[in-house]
Order: C-alpha cells, then structure tokens, then sequence
C-alpha cells in the first residue's frame, strides 16, 4: 500500500515540480542576476519551452496507454505495455497487462467451450441425419424450430422454408378422414397411424410418436414428433405377399394332382399290392394332404392380409356340419383311443348365417386342435348353446392346457405354444389366425379359456338367421353381408 501510494504521489509531484520551475524560474534568477523586461520575457519563454518539453516527456507513456488499448480493443490480445515511469502510469500499465492477461484467458476459455459445444452439435446434428424417422421439434407456440433430413424427405420442405411456421400449416395428419390437428398429437404418449400430407399434396402413410418435453421456457421446446415412414414396410410385405401367393398357387396345382392320383391309385389297388406298399403309398398320400392344407392356409392368410378373404353368408344348419366334423375326425380320435361325443341341443338348433364351406374349416381346425392336444384315453366334446340372437358352440378337450401367459396370443399369425409333453404335435401357427378372420367375417366372436393340466375350451359365436313365418328376413341377410363386404355375385 505504502508502494501504491508513493506511486501515485510521484506524477503529482513531477507536475508540480514543472508548474513550480515554470512559474518561479525567472523570479528566482532575478534575485541573482540584474534582469531587464526583455530579458524577463526571455527567460519566461525558455522556462515555459522547457516545461512544456518536461510535460510531454512526463505524459508520454499516456499515449503508450492509449494506444496499446486501441490494439487490444481491435483483437490483439496478446499485446501487452512495457511501461517503466515508476508513476502512476507504469502502475495504470501494470493494472492493463493484469487485465489483459485476464481478459484473454477467459476469452481463450469461452472460445474452447464454443469449439467444444459446436463439436457436439455438430455431432448431434449428425446423429438425427442419420436417423431413418423423421424428428420435428416444436416450441411452445407449435411453431417448427428444427427437422432432420428424413423429416424433410417425408414433408417435402426443407429446413429453411418451415422455420418458424406452424406445423399445422406445414403438415396435415389424417386419421381415415378426420384431421389430427397439432392439439391433439402435442400430447403425451400419443401412438398412431396416419396419413401424412405435406409439399404439392405429398402423401405417405406414418406411424406418429410424440412426446411432451418437460423444459423451462427458456428452452423454447414443447414438443417431438417422430414419423416413421410405414411405405417401405408396406411396399415390402406387399413382395411378400405376392411371393406367397405365386408360390402357393404354383404348388398347389400339381399337388392337387398328386392327391387325387394317389387317393385313386390306394383304392383301386388296395387288394393288388403288399402291405408295406400300401402303407408307404398310404403315408405319401397323408404327406401330400398335409402338403395341401399347408398351402391352402397360406393362400387364406395371404388374401386375409390382402383383405380379399371371402365369405358367401347364407341360412346354414349348423349342426349338419357340426356332424359331418366329427364323422369325419373320429378315425383320428380312435387312433389315438380319444373319445369324440358331439352333444345335441335339447331344443331345435335354429339356423345361423354363415358360410358353409368357411364354418366347416373352423370346426374341422378347431377339433383337430383338440384331438392332437389330447392325451391318449381322454375326451374331446362338441356343444352348442342357443340364445335369441346367436348360437355358441363349445369344443372342449381333456387335453394338456394353454398356459396363461400364451393366451392373449394364440390367434395371432404363426403362434405356437412351445410345450414340452407335446412335441409331436407340430404345426404351422395359422390355424387359429385364419378361423378367427372367418368368424369375425360372419360377425361372430371367437376365445378360448384354459388352464394348464385341466383341457381347453374353445368358443366361437355365430348370429341366427330371423325369419318371420318361416321366410327369411331379407333385408337383415343382406345388411350383414354388406357390412362384412363379402357378398359374392
């Protein structure tokens, strides 16, 4: 402090000192010297050159301050003063070099974090390029302030045309033919499929995912909208389709010759060929029939996903087929000492509407189910219950069960339930997934309960044909048939 104070006692006392030289010099001379008034005027002249002269030797390093602070201001930052006045003004330099150095390490900071958080935005800006969904992110106003590239080649904008604009005016997401206004997405766990409508009238069907971010306002970011492009999926599973279908249908005219040559052969030349001949004859020919029904449930299930599945609704007795079913089944069910027993109604079974060839598949899947899941020795049973709108029919089984964490997915495509007492019992997953599309064809409802160890039931429901003295009613045939779009001319 007592250094600091000194210092700022010296420029004050060497500009003293000048005033003092200046002002008193030709006074003091005057009392040795005899001086005339020129001379005076002389001597006041060269004391006042010289003070000058001092002044600007003394306020020199001044202009060095000034303008070693212009360097710095225009960017120089590692410029620094070599003041060395031991005044006020070396101490003003010190204090400037202090600053400078302080200034420039903190700038030299800031410019490091700036590289830094650049780098990572540059990162992250890569990162959503290179994601396959479109990514828009709103503000609180649902104004757009960022979209990635596929963003852009789902819209058909670009970043700079949508900036700032509201989404809705951007993009129109419809579901079937109702708008979906930003209102209603901008919401939390929003999941859905629409159709996206963007530039020129572009069109791609989206699976939309929002979510609400949980920021400050200072943030400005409200909302992401996630829009998976669901066209290629579709333009892949339609190949697959088509592959399907051109490969079923390529299989399945030779094999249907393949059947009807051996059914013809077995039963013409049962009695004219050995036995082993027979029966390895006899198991090609049930390979075959397996081969057929394999390709006809993929045919189903390719124009099931095609939405062309048929179903020729009409007045049906359902228990006739119900009959034939089992007539049909029990050789399988004796052969395996299975008990087959189809319980008749106590009261007149009335007539459902349905396709006979279609509910004869159900049953006819449904009770092989239970036959092949049924241990030796036991029962597989076949009731129907008779309400006034509807008719139930039960397939119950003594079998192994369905554990209950596989039910919810038992009618689902290719589903089978990995069970380790049955594994003999082997299939394709499709027979559940095509009888549940034709029940809910002909308006009826299919499930099943069952609990491990205790058998199985299946259930399925079919609505009864109204007829009012004993003429069908007309117009309620024709209304469900149209309303399942299935009526065949």
């Amino acid at each position: 402090m007592q250094q600091e104070a000194k210092h700022k006692k010296t420029l004050h006392l060497k500009i003293a000192f000048v005033v003092i030289f200046s002002t008193f010099s030709p006074f003091i001379l005057g009392l040795f010297i005899h001086l005339t008034p020129l001379f005076i005027l002389l001597v006041a002249a060269v004391s006042a050159s010289c003070s000058i002269a001092i002044l600007l030797w003394v306020l020199r390093p001044l202009g060095n301050l000034i303008e070693s602070t212009k360097t710095f201001s225009d960017g120089n930052l590692n410029h620094r003063i070599d003041i060395r006045s031991g005044d006020e003004f070396e101490e003003a330099g010190n204090s400037f070099n202090l600053m400078a150095e302080k200034l420039s390490k903190t700038i030299q900071s800031m410019e490091s974090e700036r590289a830094i958080a650049i780098a990572e935005k540059n990162k992250f800006d890569e990162i959503l390029s290179s994601i396959i969904d479109g990514i828009i992110a709103l503000d609180f106003n649902k104004n757009i302030i960022f979209l990635n590239k596929a963003s852009e080649q789902l819209t058909g904008y670009n970043q700079t045309e949508v900036q700032g604009k509201s989404i809705d005016q951007v993009i129109h997401l419809f579901s079937d033919t109702d708008e979906i206004l930003s209102k209603t997405y901008c919401r939390e766990n929003f999941n859905q499929t629409a159709k996206l409508i963007g530039k020129m009238g572009k069109q791609t069907k989206v699976k939309t995912i929002t979510t609400q971010v949980s920021t400050t306002v200072q943030t400005n970011l409200s909302c992401i909208i996630i829009l998976h492009d669901l066209s290629r999926e579709e333009e892949l599973e339609q190949m697959k389709l088509d592959f399907v279908s051109m490969a079923s249908h390529e299989l399945k005219t030779p094999l249907t010759s393949i059947v009807g040559y051996l059914s013809v052969f077995l039963e013409e030349n049962q009695k004219n060929i050995s036995k082993e001949s027979f029966n390895l004859l006899n198991k090609a020919f049930t390979a075959a029939k397996q081969l057929q029904t394999l390709i006809t449930n993929l045919l189903n299930v390719n124009k099931i996903e095609r939405e062309q599945l048929s179903v020729s609704p009409e007045p049906t007795d359902h228990l006739a087929i119900l009959a034939k079913v089992v007539d049909d089944l029990r050789s399988l069910a004796t052969q395996k000492s299975i008990v087959l027993n189809l319980s008749h109604p106590a009261q007149t079974l009335p007539k459902v509407l349905a396709d006979p060839i279609r509910l004869s598949e159900v049953v006819t899947n449904l009770v092989a189910n239970a036959i092949n899941y049924t241990n030796p020795g036991g029962k597989v049973e076949i009731a129907v219950k008779v309400s006034p709108v509807e008719v139930e029919t039960v397939v119950s089984d003594t079998g192994i069960g369905i554990p209950k964490e596989a039910i919810p997915h038992l009618f689902n495509k290719f589903f089978r339930v990995s069970n380790t007492e049955q594994k003999a019992n082997k299939g394709t997953g499709l027979g559940l997934y095509i009888s549940k599309s034709i029940i809910e064809k002909l308006h009826g409802k299919i499930w099943v309960e069952s609990e491990p160890g205790k058998g199985s039931k299946f259930l399925f429901t079919l609505p009864v044909v109204t007829q009012s003295s004993g003429i069908l009613d007309s117009r309620q045939f024709t209304s469900q048939a149209f309303q399942s779009g299935t009526l065949n001319y």
